[in-house]
């Protein structure tokens, strides 16, 4: 049992050690680390651990997940292209089987700047006169001034701005000058020492900075040697002490709490700039924060002084007195009393209220002084006169046509007035204008009142008044023709250009009285007719003798055309018409009235109502010839119903080849009837309505 026992414990032992030793030769193909670490643009040769069969020769391949990221070359060299992540595989295909590899490259983005932020930190380049003076080491980069005793937050910021690492450390080269724990700077005694500033992921890429270490202010005192009060537009020198007397930096910077009030400049000189109180800053230039302050008093002195208008000179007749009213400037000035002074106290004399009293002709100033500044002055100039008392215009009444000019005369009153001169002016400038040397223009028919006002300040006025007229320019009578009805009388008018002319009057004639005569009232001629011709109108104006002429034609065109004859042939009407003038007429239009057998008018219109209807002729009529049959024109009529017992022709108007109508009055037109003899209707039917 113990030989069974001991047999079979070999037999496991040798079996585990030929395990093992497989287990040594087996195929192995990776690469010797994980991930990989690469800054952009830089190249590297991966590692491949190899065993068994993988670590025979056989041709490897590469490959690169994200090919934007990282490339990989035949033989397997990497290049970093862009900040990211990818993976890197390689695959070996020996005797019909292959094995591959993965890892993962980052790409990492170098940091090529540190900046150290100074927003809140005092720097200076080295030649700066407020540290130039200071520093005993060569600086090796810009001044960093930090007083003793005060810590300051430092912060830097890496370019690009998406740097893989952008975190940065600080390190002082005299930890006993400058101490850095962390981001925090503590200056612990006066003196230099070098900042330097390194970018964590990339600590080749620092930047330097020289640190100096002052003994700070610990007091300001501001003090006012001209004074604490100043006054608008004005200075004073304020002057700013501090302590310790040992202090590194003993420049100071200057500050208005209100500028709107006083402002203040590097030299610590303060201008006034309104009234009021305000608080002038005096700070520690060397970081320290200390400060000191003065309130200084800004008064207000007067600037000017102003005088209502029209007092900028004054015009006064002796004995006259008036006020001026000036006024200082600004109103919020301290002082604003006034001192009035005359140069010439003869002449003109003004009172402490700056009332002005003329003494005699003459002239001098009134000069008027600031009280609370004696710069501030205005000078008035002042003429004693002997004023206007009267003006009279000579040579009137003044009339003119339009068009034309006259020159006015006139008088000033008293004849010693110191100022004669006048200004003019029209009431109505539409109908008349002047000028200033008084010469009228006549505009348009009508009157204006011409003034003339004295300048001197009197008020005295003289006025004339101006009649315009407006001349005849030309006539023209209103027809070529006037059509006279033979032992009738008929009006011609003459048109008168223009039509406001003041002298309407004409005088009419004819060239034979025995055919016409003509009597005149201002533009109307009354022609009368007397015997059948041809004769010339002339009109004649009384203003300016302009003449116009018209022809009259008289004749009898009331009978001008007759009816000849007028009869029934069955129910159709006949008529004829006849010219009896010596000219052509071209038209002429009549009315025919109907009746029937018993005497009653008829209904013969298209109207349904009318008992008559309208008819013209419109073929020319010559001189003695007659009308045509079923050539007329019955216009609305419409044939009755019943048999026509009468009709009545009467002619109403005609016109000639000239175009001219004559509409004849109903008293004078020609008519004619004609009766059915059975008809049995009375000589005189029942008229038409």
């Amino acid at each position: 049992m113990i030989r069974i026992k001991r047999r079979v414990g070999i037999l496991l032992i040798l079996l585990m050690t030929l395990t093992m030793a497989a287990a040594l030769a087996a195929d192995a193909f990776r690469f010797d680390q994980k991930s990989y670490e690469i800054y952009e643009g830089e190249t590297f040769q991966p590692v491949l651990e190899r065993s068994g069969t993988p670590a025979e020769d056989g041709e490897i391949s590469w490959k690169a997940g994200k090919g934007t990221v990282i490339s990989v070359s035949d033989d397997g060299t990497v290049t970093a292209l862009k900040k990211g992540e990818s993976t890197l595989k390689a695959t070996i295909r020996i005797r019909g089987k292959s094995w591959t590899a993965s890892t993962k490259v980052k790409v990492l983005r170098a940091v090529a700047k540190v900046t150290l932020d100074t927003a809140k930190l005092q720097t200076f380049k080295p030649t700066d006169p407020q540290v130039s003076g200071l520093l005993e080491e060569e600086p090796v980069g810009d001044v960093l001034l930090i007083p003793a005793g005060k810590s300051v937050k430092l912060s830097a910021t890496c370019t690009p701005s998406d740097a893989s690492g952008t975190k940065v450390t600080f390190t002082s080269s005299d930890e006993g000058v400058l101490k850095i724990k962390g981001n925090t700077a503590s200056a612990k005694q006066a003196g230099e020492c070098v900042l330097t500033v390194a970018s964590s992921q990339n600590p080749e890429v620092t930047e330097i900075w020289h640190v100096l270490v002052t003994q700070p202010v610990s007091k300001i005192t501001v003090t006012a040697p001209e004074g604490k009060t100043v006054s608008a537009g004005e200075t004073i020198a304020l002057q700013a002490d501090c302590a310790p007397a040992n202090a590194t930096i003993k420049e100071v910077t200057w500050s208005s709490k209100n500028p709107a009030v006083a402002t203040v400049d590097a030299a610590g000189r303060v201008t006034g700039i309104k009234k009021g109180s305000v608080a002038i800053i005096a700070r520690a230039a060397d970081g320290s924060g200390e400060s000191g302050s003065i309130t200084v008093t800004v008064g207000q002195r007067p600037t000017g002084i102003q005088l209502r208008s029209g007092e900028e000179r004054l015009m006064i007749a002796t004995k006259q007195q008036l006020y001026l009213h000036p006024t200082v400037v600004p109103q919020n000035a301290d002082e604003r009393g006034m001192v009035f002074t005359s140069t010439d106290p003869s002449i003109a004399t003004v009172t402490a209220g700056g009332q002005v009293r003329g003494v005699s002709r003459g002239e001098c100033d009134i000069v008027i002084t600031a009280k609370g500044n004696a710069n501030v002055s205005v000078t008035v100039p002042v003429q004693v006169i002997q004023k206007v008392e009267k003006i009279v215009f000579t040579g009137t009444p003044v009339s003119l046509p339009v068009r034309t000019t006259e020159q006015l005369t006139w008088e000033v009153l008293p004849e010693d007035a110191s100022i004669t001169d006048v200004t003019f002016s029209s009431s109505n400038r539409k109908v008349a204008t002047v000028d200033q040397n008084g010469v009228v223009t006549g505009i348009a028919r009508g009157t204006s009142t011409i003034t003339a006002a004295a300048t001197d300040g009197s008020g005295r006025k003289g006025q004339v008044r101006v009649t315009v007229t407006q001349p005849v320019e030309g006539v023209r009578m209103q027809y070529d023709v006037y059509h006279v009805q033979l032992e009738g009388s008929l009006n011609a008018k003459a048109i008168i250009s223009p039509a406001n002319a003041n002298n309407l009057n004409v005088h009419f004639t004819t060239d034979d009285g025995t055919i016409a005569t003509v009597s005149d009232r201002r533009n109307i001629g009354r022609i009368q007719g007397w015997r059948t011709g041809n004769t010339m109108l002339t009109a004649t104006t009384e203003d300016g003798g302009y003449t116009a002429t018209a022809q009259i034609r008289v004749a009898d065109y009331n009978r001008a055309v007759v009816v000849d004859d007028v009869y029934l042939e069955g129910e159709n009407i006949r008529l004829v018409l006849r010219n009896r003038s010596d000219f052509p007429i071209e038209r002429v239009k009549f009315i025919a009235e109907l009746w029937d057998v018993d005497g009653n008018p008829l209904v013969c219109n298209t109207d349904g109502v009318s008992t008559y209807f309208n008819g013209a002729y419109r073929l020319e009529l010559l001189p003695e010839e007659w009308t045509e049959h079923y050539r007329f024109d019955f216009d609305d009529y419409v044939q009755p119903t019943v048999s026509i017992g009468a009709v009545r022709i009467t002619v109403v108007s005609w016109t000639d080849f000239e175009g001219y109508t004559r509409n004849i009055p109903e008293e004078h037109r020609p008519t004619q009837m004609f009766r059915r003899w059975n008809a049995g209707i009375p000589a005189e039917p029942t008229p038409l309505v």
